[in-house]
């Protein structure tokens, strides 16, 4: 198994395998991805690492590499705190989001309604109807964002003509122990490029 930052990837999985189930993946930009799939030898994987953390180090002359310290809290905290269904907490959307963002400085509950489908088991006509959901919102307001992140939702922002006032996710509540990203996936994507130093 993938030993978290520097690991090297066990012989009995692809290093493509090994790297996309860990919470690594949350930090893969697509361009890494594809090359990812290239991979064939432990050295191709071990140089692929080595160089994945070091575009992510804002202080390469400190000796740590702050963003692998926090990515191994962050996915710590996350498996503590959302496993579902017998998913390390790290690998569900919640998990995603507390990698990329930490924890969110504002958190809302609330129910929405969403479209809802039930077919008529009789051979009718499909219903369609709206029904009540829970929903957790996970928002940071601008100034609390890295200053990457924050200057690349505002060019998005400022792109679609609109205010950027920070970042919002909102996860739906499917089951007491199953959630699912509703809204906030380009806020995820941008993250994870934010990470990148150079």
């Amino acid at each position: 198994m993938l030993g978290g930052c520097s690991g090297q990837p066990s012989p009995a999985a692809s290093p493509a395998a090994e790297i996309t189930a860990s919470p690594l993946r949350w930090l893969l930009l697509p361009e890494e991805s594809r090359r990812l799939k290239e991979l064939r030898t432990g050295r191709d994987t071990a140089d692929f690492l080595e160089d994945f953390w070091r575009r992510r180090d804002p202080d390469p002359g400190s000796g740590v590499n702050e963003c692998a310290r926090r990515f191994r809290e962050r996915s710590l905290a996350a498996d503590r705190l959302y496993g579902e269904d017998g998913r390390r907490g790290s690998l569900t959307d919640r998990g995603r989001a507390l990698v990329l963002l930490g924890p969110p400085p504002v958190l809302r509950y609330s129910q929405r309604r969403i479209p809802s489908w039930e077919p008529d088991r009789s051979g009718a006509k499909p219903s369609t109807h709206s029904r009540l959901v829970a929903v957790e919102t996970w928002i940071y307001p601008l100034a609390g964002l890295s200053p990457r992140l924050a200057a690349l939702l505002a060019a998005e922002a400022a792109a679609q003509a609109q205010d950027a006032a920070g970042a919002e996710l909102v996860f739906l509540a499917e089951s007491p122990r199953h959630t699912r990203l509703l809204e906030g996936e380009r806020v995820l994507e941008l993250a994870a490029r934010a990470l990148i130093q150079k």
